[in-house]
């Protein structure tokens, strides 16, 4: 029975409770509420359930548009200039999305201009091969563990199936970056950078940022902007420019010395390239959101926390976070009039006062991403970024061997004191204990602390125990990158050793 009525609500509409007028088009729904006043003899409180969205053929100086709502079994009409007067009350993502596009035109727009399908296509081609491009970049993080947890939080914030015809694939995908952002392209996939990950301290805080990425999408902003550009530019010189940079960066990075040696991983720089690449792909694809946009979508954010049950506050709290990375960095252009987030502090402010976040849970889940992003900032001479990582997962107890051996790097790079080398060979005395596994980089470091603290005996030993576990990856090794960096290294350590022995 209730199957045939929602039928009912979706092809039968009236206005005002008058004759039958001829539905262009109709959206169904399905979302529960109350009257907010009084409405044609229903008092205030009385619940209602939305079934349909609907443009009407115009007739006479009736409204273009309606909703069909059922009272107690009976469907009224409700003139959509009274849409204000129904309290909805979405209870699961899928009713929540429906509600807001509702609230914001989204049904309108396509009511009127249409789905605009060969735009929408284009654009969903060129999500799809940048995608494909970060992948043959290496430019996407792979790690199973931190992938399927990014991908479980995305999931408990997106809908099924919406109630449009609109091609997306919602999906998430992690962007070798050490610069805090994320985007939702046109075609439902959300990307996110390991320096977001790092930067923020709850699972809120992340599903926060999310959602306000969502609600860009649901309320198709991009496809608004890029109606709203004049020209647009050639897809070959676009994708050009994007893979010149890609190839720029990682030329680069081959031609420099590594700070920290990652086998089996040949160009983890071309991750530097990739602010360029996503400022350009914003642009293009029409995610350079104006304030009235970038206002919508946080409200969206915060009450999607609310039906949550959730800290609204984990917004601001986000936006903050983000905000303070760029001020620490002195990258004060990004928060300017012509930056990324330009009117960051206004935004902020509009929002209000924030709680704290900080769950253990969240930075046990996202360590491994602190540490990746510590080897980039190492690699950038970048000691004190490295350090401040490494430190989040040790203040956590969630530090590996890695961090330890990073940090003690990092303070070499920062001082040279007795005290301080003491320090950093405490740290790779730690990282030792922490695995039976020889670890190359913690070798190597110790060599060169003990070169510093002029305790050439330890060191000449250091070097020997050093060879024998090249000697031995040296056996193991199965590509060009690993057998030439190990072959350098055996060369730098024998001749080191040769040195040490006659000092």
């Amino acid at each position: 029975m209730k199957k045939f009525f929602l039928v009912f609500c979706f092809l039968s509409l009236s206005i005002c409770g008058a004759s039958a007028q001829k539905v262009m088009k109709s959206f169904p729904f399905n979302i529960c509420g109350t009257l907010k006043e009084d409405y044609e003899g229903y008092k205030a409180g009385t619940p209602i359930r939305l079934c349909n969205f609907a443009k009407l053929a115009r007739w006479q100086e009736q409204e273009d548009y309606c909703v069909g709502i059922a009272i107690n079994d009976k469907l009224i009409s409700v003139p959509f200039s009274q849409f204000r007067k129904l309290n909805l009350e979405p209870v699961d993502n899928q009713s929540f999305w429906e509600c807001k596009a509702l609230q914001n035109e989204v049904y309108e727009m396509l009511a009127d201009k249409g789905y605009q399908y060969d735009l929408r296509q284009e654009l969903n081609d060129e999500a799809s091969d940048y995608i494909r491009k970060l992948n043959n970049s290496r430019l996407l993080f792979e790690d199973s563990y931190i992938e399927d947890y990014v991908s479980s939080v995305f999931a408990s914030v997106i809908y099924q199936k919406f109630n449009t015809k609109k091609s997306e694939n919602l999906r998430v995908y992690i962007l070798k970056s050490p610069t805090p952002d994320s985007y939702m392209q046109p075609d439902g996939t959300l990307i996110v950078t390991t320096g977001l990950l790092s930067i923020l301290d709850s699972e809120e805080e992340l599903m926060a940022v999310m959602a306000s990425e969502v609600a860009h999408h649901v309320l198709d902003h991009s496809l608004i902007n890029v109606n709203k550009e004049i020209s647009r530019a050639k897809a070959a010189a676009f994708w050009g420019s994007v893979a010149a940079g890609v190839l720029e960066a990682g030329e680069e990075y081959l031609m420099r010395k590594n700070e920290y040696y990652v086998p089996g991983t040949a160009t983890v720089a071309v991750a530097l390239v990739s602010a360029a690449i996503v400022d350009k792909m914003a642009k293009r694809m029409g995610m350079t959101y104006s304030r009235s946009q970038e206002q919508a979508a946080d409200r969206c954010a915060m009450e999607f926390l609310a039906m949550k049950k959730l800290d609204p506050t984990a917004l601001p709290s986000a936006l903050n976070k983000i905000k303070r990375y760029f001020i620490d960095h002195k990258d004060y252009y990004t928060l300017s009039k012509y930056g990324t987030y330009a009117e960051f502090d206004k935004r902020i402010k509009r929002l209000g006062e924030w709680n704290k976040f900080d769950s253990h849970s969240f930075q046990k889940a996202v360590s491994g991403v602190n540490t990746f992003n510590a080897i980039i900032e190492m690699d950038g001479k970048r000691y004190a970024d490295a350090a401040a990582l490494v430190q989040k997962n040790i203040d956590q107890k969630v530090a590996t061997e890695d961090d330890y051996i990073l940090l003690a790097k990092a303070y070499m790079g920062m001082y040279n004191t007795d005290e301080k080398n003491m320090e950093s060979l405490a740290f790779i005395q730690q990282a030792k204990s922490m695995t039976e596994v020889p670890n190359l980089n913690a070798d190597k470091q110790e060599i060169l602390i003990l070169m510093r603290l002029k305790k050439q005996a330890k060191a000449a030993d250091a070097l020997q125990n050093y060879i024998g576990h090249l000697a031995d990856f040296q056996s193991q090794a199965n590509n060009t990158d690993d057998l030439n960096w190990v072959s350098n290294e055996l060369k730098w350590a024998k001749e080191l050793l040769q040195r040490v022995q006659i000092m």
